[in-house]
């Protein structure tokens, strides 16, 4: 398994948990789940590095919490859903991302 570059990763986390919060609510426990899970282990994102992100994300009204009940017992958890706004801001990251993309790809042929 190759580890990608902090450098690189740091570029694309951001855009990786506006994917996650564009198709589900989710609290940072499971963000963090999900992108170990579909990056298969490539993408590990520590609390310090996951909720800063998301606070910075809250400060730019691109994402906003809410608290929730989880079903049976146990405490309250701290949900991040994506804003209106931030579903624009998640569609031209990701336009970028795929633009992005392709240059690297046609020069490292």
């Amino acid at each position: 398994m190759i580890k990608i570059r902090k450098e690189l990763k740091s570029g694309i986390v951001e855009l990786s948990i506006l994917a996650l919060l564009h198709t589900n609510d989710m609290y940072g426990y499971e963000i963090s789940t999900k992108l170990d899970e579909y990056s298969h282990n490539q993408l590990e994102v520590k609390e310090g590095t996951l909720y800063p992100i998301l606070y910075r994300l809250e400060e730019k009204k691109v994402v906003e919490s809410y608290w929730k009940e989880p079903e049976g017992r146990g405490k309250p958890r701290k949900y991040y859903k994506i804003t209106l706004s931030g579903s624009k801001y998640y569609q031209d990251y990701r336009k970028e991302w795929q633009i992005i993309s392709q240059i690297m790809n046609d020069i490292l042929k």
